[in-house]
């Protein structure tokens, strides 16, 4: 399998702001828009701030430029449960733009919009000048973008939604929250279609949580979704309306020699993906990445150790609770290989067989820092090593070898 070389490309932050962020200004989602020429990113602060190519330059070696930002979520107050509902931004999806007009959906924990982001121009009469007998013309003295809520669903979700994505078509979006996965038309969000519902009778006996779904790339009948079991979950909407016992299930035996204190911790997938060719399924859970070929669902094609120091110390990142920290996981274009994050400052691409795991260090210093890391590597991990410097949000485009990685508040983007 051909091994691709990933460039430093562009970063939007420095050193000394990422060094006394915020924790409002710490990003929380990133997305490019399926062409390559948007991204959003979201915050903590409930923001949705838009990046653009300009269309004048080609796209393969122009950086990226602010374009707008709104106010996508505000702080709010659930009276019937009595808790703060956050404005946290945890997903965001863009759909096809309609001319000059941007379509992008964002959710908070509770509440999916739908917001346009249009075009304005300033206009004013230019009368015609001393006995002309033209016609007054208009003319753009200022332009600018205006956002709008072109709808906001129904809070059907009784805990905090985890996932957002729309089909290949885009009629349709998928939310999940800690029990349910929700089905919606685009078109006529009022009403929504529960597609799995994991809530038993008594909720003491529950004893899985869903933690992330998505829909499959390219038919628009079919989603996965994941549990904190370690197990996967491919859905096929054609063959049964609600997907709890018609599912393909994808789970690894669990070895119970190998069972302590932190395996339920560890084991609980984080995220999912499928390949961009449909045909793998990516999941990662806190210490590794599974591999999983569709046409063969007993057991995955290759489980790859991220980064095999992290078992060490275990116990000092379930102190710190970082232990419970969850990392996404995307396809690269040719579905040959995953791009996740982890903790200092780093993140890894590796080949979907798990040969080849090449670790990146970001850094303000404009170049790229890279390294091979072989299966049981181990190293030490002294008192440099940054565990809040984590790596937790990645965005993949679909239309060139170019990932979005974020870190804090800083905004790195890398190409092959």
């Amino acid at each position: 399998m051909k091994k691709q070389d990933w460039k430093f490309m562009q970063v939007f932050g420095d050193k000394a702001s990422s060094d006394n962020v915020s924790d409002e200004d710490i990003i929380s989602a990133v997305q490019f828009e399926r062409t390559g020429r948007l991204l959003g990113l979201g915050d903590r602060a409930g923001r949705l701030i838009i990046f653009e190519v300009p269309q004048n330059k080609k796209r393969e070696k122009a950086e990226y430029q602010y374009l707008t930002e709104l106010q996508s979520h505000t702080r709010e107050f659930d009276f019937l449960k009595s808790t703060d509902i956050e404005e946290k931004i945890n997903q965001i999806q863009w759909l096809r733009a309609q001319g000059k007009n941007m379509y992008v959906l964002s959710t908070n924990d509770k509440t999916v919009k739908l917001w346009k982001v249009s075009e304005k121009n300033v206009t004013k009469v230019i009368k015609p000048s001393g006995k002309d007998l033209a016609m007054p013309k208009l003319q753009v003295v200022e332009s600018g973008l205006i956002p709008s809520v072109r709808k906001v669903f129904p809070n059907l979700h009784n805990y905090h939604i985890n996932s957002l994505t729309a089909s290949n078509n885009e009629e349709f979006v998928l939310t999940s929250d800690d029990l349910k996965v929700y089905l919606w038309s685009i078109e006529q969000p009022s009403k929504a279609f529960v597609a799995v519902d994991l809530k038993p009778e008594n909720l003491d006996e529950l004893s899985e949580v869903i933690t992330s779904s998505a829909f499959h790339p390219t038919l628009d009948n079919q989603f996965l979704y994941t549990t904190s079991k370690g197990i996967i979950k491919l859905c096929d909407m054609r063959k049964s309306g609600i997907c709890d016992n018609t599912a393909v299930t994808m789970a690894e035996p669990e070895d119970p020699a190998k069972k302590n204190f932190f395996t339920e911790i560890v084991t609980s997938i984080s995220d999912a993906c499928f390949s961009r060719n449909g045909k793998y399924i990516f999941s990662r859970d806190f210490l590794t990445v599974k591999v999983w070929d569709i046409a063969m669902t007993n057991k995955p094609v290759a489980t790859v150790q991220v980064f095999e120091p992290l078992k060490s110390k275990l116990c000092d990142l379930y102190e710190n609770e970082c232990i419970f920290d969850k990392f996404s996981i995307q396809s690269t274009l040719d579905s040959n290989s995953f791009v996740t994050g982890n903790f200092n400052s780093t993140f890894h691409i590796v080949d979907r067989l798990g040969e080849c795991n090449s670790q990146y260090e970001l850094n303000f210093n404009k170049k790229t820092v890279a390294r091979q890391i072989p299966p049981k590597y181990f190293e030490n991990l002294g008192s440099s090593y940054d565990f809040n410097r984590k790596v937790q949000k990645i965005s993949m485009c679909q239309t060139q070898n170019l990932v979005a990685i974020a870190c804090l508040n800083c905004l790195y983007f890398y190409t092959a």
